[in-house]
């Protein structure tokens, strides 16, 4: 890949990143606002497992396994200059996922209270209420799988045309909805207000993407087609179930939803196994995953989706070096910035969950600030290995080998149920997070150990190096943070101000450690932000290569 590339993919990754992370702060905010006004308690958790069920669905059968399915065939095509087949494609897959997601929504639906008894065992008689609740918030956000599957497609398209911004953009909206409706309507109408905040945040989520891929339309005038000009003039707008493209976004459909899945998956088990513990404990676990995410959105999954278009164009023209080499590159950059996130969220768990959750109707509800940072630091243990895992899916999917990482994740499945329930009688919420994290490790070796023979190698000795000394600037950080949260936690005491003077001098005072480490260890990856930060201060207007969608 040329410097000129490489810088594009640099600034496209930077910009991204700063979208994903005002989304992602906009949903810790929205976050603190669901429990300071709806509170930790049973109903929060009637939430979390009525949200778990679609959630999956979506992530397993909608926007990220379409998309992920869909990207490699249809960056494929527009790298071959076949656009019309591309466009063909797209709209094939479009109507083909409306239709199934919207049968697998109305079943859904009208299951609910079936699907509640698989989901929360032993609820239906112990807490009818919460049951009843959860199966009605349920049937109001279950159709957000069939409109976020054609959102997923739509962002597969806007990413292959290397628009990133759109995608990025529109879950900051979602997150406005929701604010907005549990503000305004959640003291009348509890969590019903919520569940149609999310409901109608989705629908806006893809009603802003229409507009950029309405832009990107194939149109005959435009393109010849890839079989010369009676090609061009064929339509893309018809249904074509048989062309090989469609059947190819079909077949690698099936592995992705596992492979690409495992977290998620892993998180849907971890609610069922909560919900023997109790009402409130999928509540825990949820809020702690959602701070676990916020460094993954941020950093791993911007990297993983600037990639993600590039290794697959490589793939499609079986360019290996250069495959590699980006490969290379998002390994270590996604283990240089999420390693010190893991280290803050295991040594300042509590202080953390309670800055953030220990608000309004949770306001002093220890056991929910006490299941919730322990659920936090057993899943930062695997947040890295998490990240990671994220960005080697899409390489099998970009070389179109998604078989592969199929069974790595059934077979980690297996073995995370089993874990889950030999650890949590003895550690309650936080065995269930912890044999999350030791999956996610386990995945994580075994992902490498079978890509490398089919990319011809990986740069294991540059990524192991990398890691490694990321791992030892994690020593000054984690003896800064805690030094400096626990000499302020004791001068200052507990209240709001307090806290956030306490907990985020310990978090300024890591960093720069850990800042400090690498530019003494020579890190690289230090220096690639730094030149990004330049880059982004240097360009021009007319240099920007983030795609606005301000045109074709």
């Amino acid at each position: 890949m040329g410097n000129e590339t490489k810088r594009r993919l640099a600034m496209a990754a930077g910009f991204l990143m700063l979208a994903t992370a005002g989304s992602r702060i906009l949903g810790l905010i929205r976050e603190i606002v669901m429990v300071g006004y709806l509170g930790l308690g049973a109903e929060m958790g009637g939430f979390t497992v009525a949200m778990k069920v679609p959630n999956l669905v979506r992530t397993l059968l909608a926007d990220t396994a379409l998309s992920a399915a869909f990207i490699p065939v249809f960056s494929g095509l527009l790298e071959k200059e076949r656009r019309r087949e591309a466009w063909q494609t797209a709209f094939t897959v479009t109507v083909v996922a409306t239709g199934a997601l919207g049968v697998v929504t109305v079943l859904g639906m009208v299951f609910a209270p079936e699907v509640i008894k698989v989901v929360a065992p032993g609820w239906s008689s112990k807490y009818p209420d919460t049951v009843e609740l959860t199966v009605s918030l349920m049937r109001v956000m279950f159709p957000t799988v069939v409109v976020m599957g054609i959102a997923g497609i739509f962002m597969g398209i806007l990413n292959s045309y290397n628009h990133f911004t759109m995608p990025a953009v529109a879950p900051l909206v979602w997150n406005l909805i929701i604010i907005g409706a549990v503000v305004a309507f959640s003291d009348r109408y509890g969590m019903q207000a919520l569940a149609w905040g999310v409901m109608l945040g989705t629908v806006a989520e893809l009603l802003l993407q229409v507009p950029s891929v309405w832009k990107r339309r194939w149109r005959p005038d435009a393109d010849v087609g890839s079989a010369g000009t009676a090609g061009g003039r064929q339509s893309a707008w018809r249904l074509a179930l048989r062309s090989p493209e469609v059947r190819r976004v079909a077949i690698l459909l099936g592995p992705v939803i596992l492979s690409l899945g495992i977290v998620n998956f892993n998180s849907f088990i971890g609610t069922i196994v909560a919900a023997l513990i109790g009402e409130e404990a999928p509540a825990y676990i949820d809020k702690a995953f959602r701070l676990f995410q916020l460094p993954q959105g941020m950093f791993a999954i911007a990297i993983g989706t600037v990639l993600f278009p590039v290794l697959s164009r490589h793939g499609a023209a079986q360019r290996m070096a250069e495959f590699r080499e980006d490969l290379s590159l998002g390994i270590r950059q996604i283990f240089f910035v999420t390693l010190p996130f893991a280290a803050f969220f295991s040594i300042l768990a509590v202080p953390t969950v309670r800055l953030i959750y220990e608000h309004g109707r949770a306001l002093g509800d220890q056991a929910a600030i006490a299941g919730t940072g322990s659920a936090l630091l057993f899943f930062s243990v695997g947040m890295a290995f998490v990240s990671v895992n994220t960005l080697l899916n899409r390489a099998f999917y970009s070389i179109q080998k998604s078989w592969v990482p199929l069974v790595m994740g059934a077979t980690n499945l297996a073995v995370n149920a089993a874990l889950m329930l030999l650890l949590y009688r003895p550690m309650g919420v936080g065995g269930i997070t912890l044999a999350t994290s030791v999956v996610s490790i386990v995945n994580f070796f075994g992902l490498m150990a079978l890509l490398g023979p089919r990319i011809g190698g990986l740069d294991v000795r540059a990524i192991a190096w990398s890691a490694g000394r990321a791992i030892m600037a994690l020593v000054p950080l984690g003896s800064a943070a805690y030094a400096v949260w626990y000499g302020l936690d004791a001068a200052l005491g507990r209240s709001l101000w307090a806290q956030i003077v306490s907990v985020g001098a310990a978090y300024l005072a890591g960093a720069a450690a850990y800042l400090l480490t690498a530019w003494a260890l020579r890190m690289p990856e230090l220096g690639d932000i730094i030149d990004l930060i330049r880059r982004r201060r240097d360009v021009s207007p007319a240099d920007e290569v983030v795609d606005l969608g301000g045109g074709d």
